[in-house]
């Protein structure tokens, strides 16, 4: 069982350091995902499509968890690596927006409050799944909780906004 969640945990760190790479080098422009499909541009998709998975897992998630006790392994794996995959898509478009729009970050706004809003969401969830410490959790649950709402009105904004 402690086998099984080391390698979720390692898992999750790579997703993380994958995301890093692909982030690194999507914001110096070594490869451009800045070509249009539709009226967007691709990058933006990208971002788009990771926050409607992110918007539709954690309520998905919050209500099968307590009809479907017994899912809860599957459900949990689907939430973590579901989301971190999210992750990496939102920090891809918001990586190749900020080398795109070097010199002009003021018309981030929202998009980055969102981005850092994203990143405390990613941070104290691995710390509740992966940390050994009970009392972590006990910090770390209400800042996960509550920078999920936080997330979904900057979603809301930030829409609105573009």
């Amino acid at each position: 069982m402690k086998s099984k969640r080391k390698s979720d945990f390692w898992t999750s760190l790579l997703l993380l350091l994958v995301t890093i790479v692909f982030s690194a080098v999507a914001y110096v422009q070594w490869y451009s995902l800045s070509f249009f499909v539709g009226s967007l541009f691709f990058v933006h998709w990208l971002g788009i499509a990771a926050t409607i998975f992110i918007a539709a897992i954690i309520p998905v998630y919050y209500v099968l968890k307590r009809k479907r006790p017994k899912n809860i392994k599957m459900l949990l794996k689907i939430h973590v690596f579901g989301n971190l995959v999210s992750f990496m898509l939102v920090s891809i478009h918001f990586a190749q927006n900020i080398g795109r729009l070097s010199g002009f970050y003021l018309r981030l706004n929202f998009g980055f409050v969102l981005f850092l809003v994203l990143s405390i969401i990613v941070a104290t969830g691995m710390l509740e799944r992966f940390g050994h410490n009970p009392k972590i959790a006990r910090y770390t649950r209400p800042i996960h909780r509550y920078t999920v709402v936080i997330f979904y009105l900057i979603v809301i904004i930030h829409t609105l906004q573009a």
